[in-house]
Parts: structure tokens; sequence; C-alpha cells
């Protein structure tokens, strides 16, 4: 009997460690930065620590200055939603980023996320990779 309660406080303990990310429950949840309702899929994005504690945006310019002031390396994942497939979450360290004004974002950096850069022609829009786009907004 001590045993079986061993194991499931052990199961416990790990299932409360996972550094998952979650899904965004757009309309629901709030922004981590700035406290808005996440409500447009396009533009939501997240940070989930080493820990597993997860932090919901509603836009990649309110994720920037939060992963920039703790540091890439305190997450585990870094994502933001695929502009043309929303809700999906992907990679931002491998994303290709988007300035432009003719895809206005939530909080009007006119930022959005790509999978690849070449899914969009824009010739009034500024093309970003992660590092580069850290570097803009560092400055």
């Amino acid at each position: 009997m001590k045993v079986l309660l061993q194991v499931i406080i052990l199961i416990c303990f790990l299932s409360s460690c996972s550094v998952s990310p979650k899904p965004i429950n757009y309309n629901v949840d709030q922004c981590s930065a700035c406290k808005m309702m996440i409500v447009d899929e396009r533009f939501g994005a997240e940070l989930v620590t080493k820990k597993g504690k997860v932090y919901k945006f509603d836009a990649i310019e309110c994720l920037l200055p939060e992963t920039i002031k703790n540091g890439e390396d305190n997450y585990a994942h870094i994502l933001v939603t695929d502009y043309l497939n929303p809700p999906t979450l992907i990679d931002a360290t491998s994303s290709a980023f988007l300035i432009s004004k003719n895809r206005p974002s939530p909080m009007g950096g006119n930022l959005s996320a790509y999978f690849t850069e070449d899914t969009v022609q824009d010739p009034e829009a500024a093309w970003y990779d992660w590092k580069d786009l850290i570097a803009f907004y560092n400055k």
C-alpha cells in the first residue's frame, strides 16, 4: 500500500512538471503582458519556461519584450501562430516574420509569423528571421 501511494505521488509530481505547450483558448485567455483577451487566431503566441509555466500572448509584439528581458535560454518553447494556418503554433526561432501595414496585428506592430518566408509576396513589407527580429525590437 505504501509503495502504491509513493507511485501515485510520483506520477502526480511528474505530470505537474510538463514543459509542453498548451493550446490558446481564444476569446477566453488573456495576454500575459497587456491583459487583453486573446481574440485573433492569426496572432497568438506562447512562451513555456523550462519549468513548464505557460505564458500566452495576443500578439508577437507582447511576447518579444518578455523574451528579450528573460533571455531565450530560459524557455523550453517560444511559439508563434502561423498567420496562414491559424491557430497552429510554430517554433518562433525558425519562423519568418513580416512587418507589413497590410497585416495589422492586435498591438499595432503589423507583425505576423510564417512557417517560411516565401509564402507571402508583399513589396511594401520587411522580412525578418528570429535573430533579426529580436535585434530590431531590442533597439
